[in-house]
């Protein structure tokens, strides 16, 4: 223990040497630059020193109350004093003559302290009066030719000028063999100690540093592979659950985070053309630019805000609440109704349902379901906007007072164009900006129909080939308003009738949302859910149907 205080006074004399010498000099001392330049202290080390000065303490104060208690005591205090007591009696009997009370005194004590002690041999020198040991050792000792050197001690107690003496052999066989035991004891706890020491500091290391620096890599690798997993939101829900205000937990968050804004700035299509492209680099951390895109068929949406730029210039800085409003009711239904938002162009946006092609023309009622979900999507997402009218148009008072004098009896109003066709979808754009996009001329299709809407006054155009997708119930329901030649080909146009200005005076009563079945019918519009086959139930009409009671829909 003085060795450990003299390092530790040693220690702090070097540490004291370094912060005033440079002082000498007008300079910084080296560990105040070397904290100017690493700032303040982390929480995570702050945690780490915490936990491992804790561990040390208690470690060192359970080697300070058992480390004593597993030591053998090697001094016998009792043998030197009866020895000693002895030997008295004896000098005594010189000193004063030999009678019958100091020899009587002298035998019991003998006696006595060979019953008591581990006594095996007793031996006097010096004494020439013919009295030697008076009392017999036990004969259930040890003899002293059977013992080895360790197992026995010997004690001597002489007189002031080394005349006379007394010797005593012990036998220690019982204290060696408890030593034994008790230094195996001690080595067992030692280990112990160390084994449950280092257990716990791997513990610390692992719950504060290893675990989470896994964590982190693990979630970058698999938002290389796949930036719209299961795994970034399980993972971003996890580390809220955790906020324990560690830097390895706020590192982790921020992946997540990144990883989120990945899933909502590319969709669900970008992200498989940023996957693939990653993968096509080789290593996974640059972007390959000069790949090939991919050829697919897809039902495309193409859906345009009416009178936006009116709109815009009487909301002013508003005009992102509306047209997120407007997102956010049009993207969550196209979702639930499996299909991808691919791109948002200010006032328009961009929809996707991809198509494998070689289910086209079969038998398979899922391609016609495919079809099926994306009209119902468009239908149900101009209904909604309607019906919730008051919103979307929830401003401040001077936005609605410019937007109703410039557009008095103002409803929120869009256009959408529905095709089938192909396309090749890839990324567009150079290391400093990426696009995940689709090019085709079917792609300008689908806006070449959502711009006809206004001539033709619906709000819905349908392509003749999206037509020829759509199951037999759902055609029952649409109305073809037009043929026309474009790049050579005659193609139908056909729409689906909405009366949306007279939506409120149908639906006077507000029915509740039903997850498990919607069904096509004469006066709703619903659609079973993925899980269900599709179909659309089409119950006997009547001979003739008014307008207003054509469509109708139940949330």
């Amino acid at each position: 223990m003085i060795k450990v205080v003299r390092m530790i006074r040693l220690v702090r004399l070097v540490k004291l040497y370094k912060y005033f010498a440079p002082r000498k000099k007008g300079a910084i001392a080296p560990e105040e630059e070397l904290a100017d330049e690493m700032g303040p202290e982390s929480r995570l080390g702050a945690e780490m020193s915490d936990r491992t000065t804790k561990r040390v303490i208690v470690g060192i104060l359970f080697m300070l109350i058992f480390i004593p208690l597993l030591q053998a005591d090697e001094v016998e205090y009792l043998n030197q004093l009866s020895l000693q007591i002895i030997f008295d009696r004896r000098l005594y009997m010189i000193a004063n003559g030999v009678t019958s009370a100091s020899i009587s005194a002298w035998s019991f004590t003998e006696q006595y302290f060979l019953l008591i002690s581990k006594c095996i041999h007793l031996e006097y020198s010096g004494f020439y009066d013919a009295q030697h040991l008076l009392a017999d050792i036990p004969e259930d000792r040890a003899d002293r030719k059977d013992l080895r050197n360790i197992e026995t001690s010997v004690i001597r107690v002489v007189n002031s000028d080394d005349t006379y003496s007394l010797s005593a052999h012990f036998d220690e066989s019982a204290r060696v063999d408890a030593a034994a035991l008790l230094n195996i004891i001690l080595t067992t706890f030692v280990i112990f100690l160390l084994a449950a020491g280092t257990l716990t500091f791997a513990k610390d290391v692992n719950h504060l540093v290893i675990i989470p620096i896994e964590k982190m890599v693990h979630l970058v690798n698999e938002i290389s592979v796949n930036p719209l997993g299961n795994h970034i939101t399980s993972s971003n829900q996890h580390s809220k659950n955790s906020d324990d205000g560690m830097e390895t937990t706020l590192l982790l968050q921020t992946i997540s985070k990144i990883a989120g804004l990945m899933r909502v700035g590319f969709g669900e299509a970008g992200a498989e053309i940023i996957s693939r492209n990653l993968d096509l680099s080789g290593d996974g951390t640059s972007m390959n630019l000069f790949g090939k895109g991919q050829k697919l068929y897809s039902i495309f949406a193409f859906c345009d805000v009416r009178n936006f730029t009116d709109t815009t210039e009487c909301l002013q800085e508003e005009v992102m609440l509306f047209v997120n409003r407007i997102a956010y009711i049009l993207h969550g239904i196209v979702v639930q109704y499996e299909g991808s938002a691919n791109k948002n162009i200010g006032d328009a946006f961009l929809l996707t349902w991809k198509v494998n092609i070689n289910d086209v023309g079969s038998c398979k009622p899922l391609v016609k379901y495919v079809a099926d979900k994306a009209l119902l999507s468009i239908v149900k997402t101009l209904i909604y906007l309607r019906r919730h009218e008051d919103f979307i148009c929830d401003f401040s008072s001077r936005a609605l007072s410019a937007l109703y004098l410039r557009l008095p009896r103002y409803k929120c109003n869009i256009g959408c164009g529905l095709h089938f066709g192909w396309a090749v979808e890839g990324a567009i754009g150079t290391e400093k900006k990426i696009d995940a996009t689709y090019i085709s001329p079917h792609v300008n299709w689908t806006e070449f129909l959502e711009g006809s809407t206004k001539k033709f006054g619906v709000p819905l155009l349908m392509s003749g080939h999206f037509h020829d997708l759509l199951s037999l119930q759902a055609k029952k329901y649409c109305r073809q308003v037009d043929n026309i030649k474009k790049h050579g080909n005659v193609t139908g146009l056909f729409t689906f009738d909405i009366d949306l200005e007279n939506l409120d005076l149908i639906n006077k009563r507000q029915h509740q949302c039903s997850v498990q079945e919607e069904s096509f019918t004469d006066n709703n519009i619903n659609v079973r859910r993925a899980s269900n086959l599709p179909y659309f139930q089409n119950k006997a009409a009547p001979a003739k149907r008014s307008f207003n009671q054509r469509v109708s829909t139940e949330i």
